[in-house]
């Protein structure tokens, strides 16, 4: 069972580290919207764009008047330039770029415009050189630095809601797994009536819900082989003095006819009876041992198959039939007439089925009612149908039913189904077995 916890502990972690990252990304996709909505817009506007383009202009020119710069002063414009990182500076002089900041120092102009401009909707700035006053196209990307921050912002803000997601979850498993792996050693320990606790929602919940149903299963399997060995201690019980009983009596009986101790011809037959009788009923319940400790042995037993076709039951049945019909039954017997078939199956097996099934009509049925047997098959299924009358005035002889556990057991493991309907008055048995038309599928 704890393999089963470590193995739902790797898919649990998985699952968190997924859906964190999913978390993740969808509150970065949330804050890149809005970034878009509010910093864009922000920095968009006219006025706003116009009025910091002036004072950059402004703070250009006060660094050209400080420094005494000229127009072919390009390394010192450049400086200025490269201090800000979020400035693009032209310089024209009669219509000729004289200074380009996004082509360097070294390339000036190269088949250049005479008259771009890159703010478009910006007016062309005069600045005061030291040799001549020029023109000037100046672009002030504000929103960089507001974007480089925000970036910043919401890296970390994504980076924190993944880790707490990730921490709570597994804090949340962790305590989890402690609780099964709690449930399990108490189950490990022996106390399999102790139910998994579980909780609704993830792998590791499922996983928990497949331990409940295995330990339940268990504990079902448990309550069934106790049933069993119980009514096999009882069985055992009783039959040390059920069979003391007939025993003693078939002694004395034989004892009478080996010394000849009967009065005459009549007595003696009575006597022959009785022991005969007897020796029945030490045969019942020695069947009732044996098919105890059949049915402990059944799920290790190897079934050894055969193919047969539709003609191996009507041959079974006549002679089960014509037991019923020698002891005084009356049999309403409908064979099949449904199309051919092939079963794969182990005929001794299945003989100790349809034993079974004859014992108790034998035993139970009421022979004032008929026996009703019907065959037929649906291309899928075998089916046999038993119904027969119970006895009101039988011996009072209490069943284990271990007879029909071993019938149970023997149709399952040929893939098949046994049902049960009883009332007061009434029996009824239903065996199903798997047939096919073609043979070829059961090879």
């Amino acid at each position: 069972m704890n393999k089963f916890i470590k193995q739902g502990r790797k898919r649990g972690y998985v699952a968190v580290i997924i859906f964190s990252l999913l978390c993740a990304m969808g509150l970065f996709c949330f804050l890149l919207l809005i970034e878009n909505l509010v910093i864009g817009e922000k920095y968009r506007d006219h006025d706003y764009v116009l009025e910091t383009t002036k004072k950059e202009v402004s703070s250009f020119q006060e660094y050209v008047t400080k420094n005494n710069i000229a127009t072919t002063d390009i390394e010192k414009v450049d400086d200025w330039v490269n201090d800000r990182n979020n400035i693009l500076l032209i310089i024209y002089d009669n219509g000729e770029v004289v200074y380009d900041s996004a082509w360097g120092t070294e390339k000036s102009i190269l088949d250049r415009d005479k008259d771009f401009s890159p703010s478009g909707y910006q007016p062309r700035f005069t600045v005061s050189f030291a040799d001549k006053d020029a023109y000037v196209d100046c672009v002030y990307f504000a929103d960089m630095r507001a974007r480089f921050l925000y970036s910043q912002l919401q890296f970390l803000l994504c980076f924190l809601v993944m880790l707490a997601i990730i921490l709570i979850s597994f804090i949340r498993l962790t305590h989890y797994y402690s609780v099964l792996e709690n449930d399990a050693s108490i189950i490990m320990e022996g106390n399999v009536n102790h139910e998994i606790t579980v909780k609704r929602g993830g792998g590791l919940g499922v996983l928990a819900g497949l331990m409940e149903e295995m330990r339940a299963s268990i504990v079902k399997r448990y309550e069934k082989e106790n049933a069993l060995i119980e009514s096999g201690h009882h069985l055992v019980m009783t039959m040390s003095h059920d069979l003391r009983t007939p025993l003693t009596i078939l002694i004395g009986y034989l004892e009478i006819l080996t010394g000849k101790k009967y009065k005459n011809e009549e007595a003696r037959e009575m006597y022959t009876e009785k022991s005969l009788e007897k020796a029945y009923q030490i045969k019942q319940l020695s069947d009732k041992i044996f098919e105890y400790f059949l049915t402990f042995n059944m799920n290790d037993d190897v079934l050894h198959k055969e193919i047969y076709n539709k003609n191996v039951f009507s041959e079974l049945m006549e002679d089960y039939l014509f037991t019923l019909s020698e002891k005084g039954f009356t049999l309403d017997y409908s064979q099949d007439k449904g199309k051919d078939y092939y079963i794969s199956m182990d005929i001794q097996y299945i003989r100790r089925v349809f034993d079974n099934v004859f014992s108790n009509i034998t035993k139970y049925a009421d022979k004032e009612k008929p026996v009703v047997i019907n065959v037929f098959n649906n291309s899928r299924q075998l089916i046999f149908s038993f119904t027969n009358g119970i006895k009101k005035n039988r011996a009072q002889v209490e069943s284990t039913n271990i007879g029909l556990t071993v019938c149970d057991k023997i149709i399952t493991k040929h893939g098949g189904k046994l049902e049960l309907d009883k009332t007061d008055d009434k029996f009824k048995i239903i065996i199903k077995l798997p047939i096919s038309r073609n043979k070829e599928d059961l090879t």
